[in-house]
């Protein structure tokens, strides 16, 4: 297994708590735990593309009624810690974190499934304590509490050892791939990037925020010219082009 395994999997365990328990300072945001993953296991760069990425593609997908979105802290925590531990040898960075996020979806939608299951029993705790304090036992929501919130941290670390286990079980299929697979995985990682861009645009398609947007996409540009990173400048010019298009259309649709 891979060398940090048990740091990554308590952090996303405490992280998980930030998601409904404790705090909510946010740190269970993929772009968040993504780069703590990264930094612990020595890419940094790594964690905070990929957190990037992943915030990119799902920032439209919000817990709404009973609605529960995929749990993007184990999708970013442990696909930054297989993408880390898969880097260092031949393979393109790019392609490395494609097979490591598509990898790790499945896993986290498990996850989900799991949190599903667990606040089905927190209803239980609930009516309980309901009934201890009809008895005037008011003292007992303390200790629920605690124990709500120790089942909520011994899931998620469990979820993330599942997670990182059968991910680095997958890491040798990534290394039988030819050499034509991997260029794909290198381009597809571009594809995802131009994905996550739209899905802000379609958020943000508005004449009123598109000042902002423009001047993300050209700081992007900018930054890709500055650091000679010609993929993304390509990218950068495609998204800009988009957007333009995207606002022509919107502004039709009203005017009709």
């Amino acid at each position: 297994m891979m060398a940090h395994w048990f740091p990554v999997s308590l952090l996303m365990a405490v992280v998980s708590l930030d998601v409904s328990a404790v705090g909510q300072f946010m740190l269970s945001r993929p772009i968040a735990i993504g780069s703590l993953v990264g930094w612990l296991c020595g890419y940094p760069e790594i964690g905070l593309e990929m957190g990037a990425l992943i915030e990119l593609i799902w920032i439209g997908d919000l817990p709404v009624g009973a609605h529960l979105p995929m749990d993007l802290s184990i999708l970013a925590g442990t696909s930054v810690a297989f993408a880390c531990e898969l880097c260092g040898g031949k393979y393109p960075p790019e392609a490395v974190m494609t097979y490591a996020l598509g990898v790790v979806i499945p896993l986290a939608a498990l996850g989900t499934e799991v949190e599903v299951i667990l606040r089905k029993f927190h209803v239980r705790w609930m009516h309980f304590a309901q009934r201890m304090a009809l008895g005037s036992h008011f003292n007992s929501f303390e200790w629920i509490n605690s124990i709500v919130l120790a089942e909520l941290f011994l899931k998620g670390f469990l979820v993330a050892v599942t997670s990182l286990t059968l991910a680095h079980w997958s890491a040798r299929l990534f290394f039988l791939f030819p050499v034509k697979v991997v260029e794909g995985l290198y381009y597809a990682h571009w594809l995802l990037l131009a994905l996550g861009c739209s899905a802000v645009i379609d958020l943000l398609a508005e004449k009123k925020t598109a000042v902002y947007l423009v001047l993300s996409i050209a700081s992007i540009m900018t930054l890709a010219v500055f650091f000679q990173v010609q993929g993304v400048y390509l990218v950068s010019w495609a998204l800009f082009a988009g957007f333009i298009l995207t606002l022509l259309y919107v502004g039709k649709g009203e005017a009709s």
